[in-house]
């Protein structure tokens, strides 16, 4: 639903900027450093128009290209906490299970001695 809204937006743009480019159909002089060339307001303003859409795309793809190389830093950093966090608790859980066996060993010495005194 969102894209079809922002292509009703651009048509309904598109034929604004249209409409007033026909209505506006004289000759201007426009002043380019040492060329001073006259074209009609229509091509100027369809011009003006494009070359902004064209700025606004590009700016677009920077930002684009800028957010996925963030992205892509962050999955690694991700990746590396993960791992970390994954061998601390590694580490920890062989500990606990070591300091488990200990006692059980000792448990089963202790019924290992009282059932060798009992008989």
């Amino acid at each position: 639903m969102k894209n079809q809204w922002r292509l009703i937006s651009a048509i309904f743009l598109i034929l604004i900027v249209a409409v007033f480019a026909l209505l506006n159909t004289q000759k201007v002089k426009i002043d380019l450093l040492f060329w001073r060339p006259a074209f009609p307001l229509v091509l100027v303003i369809i011009m003006a128009v494009l070359l902004g859409a064209l700025i606004a795309v590009l700016l677009s793809f920077v930002t684009i290209h800028q957010l996925k190389k963030e992205i892509k830093k962050l999955k690694i950093n991700e990746s590396n906490l993960e791992a970390d966090y994954q061998e601390k608790y590694d580490k920890k859980l062989a500990k606990e299970q070591a300091g488990y066996q200990k006692k059980i060993n000792e448990l089963k010495s202790k019924i290992a001695k009282q059932q060798g005194e009992r008989f």
